[in-house]
């Protein structure tokens, strides 16, 4: 691994760890696609998930008290549910089609969204945490875009900032957990994955106390437009990266 990789690595983990630290969610977004541009993307992506994994763990220190578990063990059990679902679509579909139809959707929606916040509103449900949780197992196994659905069920639930960012936050560290076994389980979490990830545990550190400085400036009625703007972020790099395979 050279130099550069790992300089690189260390800048992008301390941009994608401030951003999770202010929403709650969105440091494989980040970190991932950025780092494919200087590494082999198999390695970004364990590497995104181990270092995303850690970020999570220094952040639920800071929603303790704050998260309904009832609620996230309700999306949790629809996530479960979902991913097979997912990987059967994995093996059926085309990973670029998949990633085409989910960012396009989230674009739709996000922009929705914003245009009229009342849309997709409504009671914060066990079906709704049900079916929201299931589109995430199914969308992630299938495409890792297991966030959108999860970000917008609860941004149209309109949970407050620090409600929305524990129950993120609590979700994704079991999902996570899961998909770093996997990863284990078929060679991805090699020596380089890891002496990167060691290398850039300083800046999650960094970025968390960036992250908490900043949310502290995010008015309660911007965090909303802040996160659809993550959403919409994410959902072009997907598409960019995808026309980037065809060229």
């Amino acid at each position: 691994m050279s130099t550069e990789i790992i300089v690189a690595g260390i800048a992008i983990a301390l941009l994608a760890s401030t951003c999770q630290s202010v929403t709650g969610f969105g440091f494989a977004p980040v970190m991932t696609p950025l780092l494919a541009l200087a590494w082999d993307v198999r390695l970004a992506v364990a590497t995104s998930m181990v270092l995303g994994t850690v970020n999570l763990v220094l952040l639920l220190f800071e929603v303790r008290g704050q998260v309904s578990m009832a609620r996230v063990l309700w999306l949790l059990a629809g996530f479960t549910a979902g991913v097979p679902v997912g990987v059967i679509l994995l093996e059926r579909l085309d990973a670029d089609t998949l990633k085409v139809m989910v960012a396009t959707t989230v674009i739709a929606a996000s922009t929705l969204f914003y245009v009229s916040p009342g849309v997709g509103g409504g009671e914060d449900t066990r079906t709704g945490r049900l079916i929201a949780g299931a589109l995430s197992g199914s969308i992630g196994s299938s495409t890792s875009l297991s966030a959108p659905p999860i970000v917008l069920y609860l941004v149209g639930r309109g949970l407050d900032m620090a409600s929305f960012r524990a129950t993120t936050l609590v979700f994704f560290l079991p999902s996570n957990v899961v998909i770093i076994l996997a990863l284990a389980f078929v060679g991805r979490i090699t020596g380089d994955v890891l002496l990167l990830s060691a290398a850039a545990l300083p800046a999650l550190a960094l970025g968390v106390a960036a992250g908490a400085w900043l949310r502290r400036h995010v008015q309660p009625e911007r965090f909303r437009v802040l996160v659809l703007a993550v959403l919409l972020t994410t959902s072009l790099s997907v598409l960019a990266s995808v026309a980037g395979a065809f060229s």
